[in-house]
């Protein structure tokens, strides 16, 4: 799938397919826990944040070396909806730690993903150690759909 061709109703099923296809392509576990009721995007969010997960997934298996990977969305008290990589990867190294992962130094991966992200008030959050690696899709309410 393509994300201009991802639809906010179609988001869930499309994440719960990217996760399948991370899993057969390769040797990492992967695991979507997402919920249908997060899914409240316009059409152009929609293909940001498809475009984003998919390139966080990626990542994971470019430079992770991890064995498991979760896809998960949540919702927060204020509204705010995250999406969230998680893999049980080696983290950053020592030198990707000490530097933003939005550095230039680190390359424009994570950066061009946060800046696609604020373009509508949203943004990325990255924890990483060397237990693994927690990127976040952080949407606020006022970027959803009312329900």
């Amino acid at each position: 799938m393509d994300a201009k061709d991802v639809r906010p109703s179609d988001l869930f099923t499309a994440l719960a397919e990217l996760c399948e296809q991370f899993r057969a392509a390769g040797d990492i576990e992967c695991r979507a826990m997402i919920s249908a009721t997060h899914m409240r995007f316009p059409p152009e969010l929609a293909a940001v944040l498809y475009q984003a997960m998919r390139e966080l997934l990626a990542n994971v298996r470019q430079h992770a070396r991890a064995t498991r990977v979760q896809v998960t969305s949540s919702a927060g008290l204020d509204g705010t909806i995250r999406l969230g990589v998680t893999d049980n990867g080696v983290g950053f190294t020592r030198h990707w730690r000490e530097a933003s992962p939005f550095a230039a130094s680190s390359g424009i991966g994570l950066w061009s993903i946060d800046q696609r992200l604020r373009g509508f008030g949203a943004y990325l959050d990255v924890e990483s150690s060397t237990n693994g690696t927690r990127a976040t899709l952080v949407i606020p309410a006022p970027a959803l759909i009312p329900q």
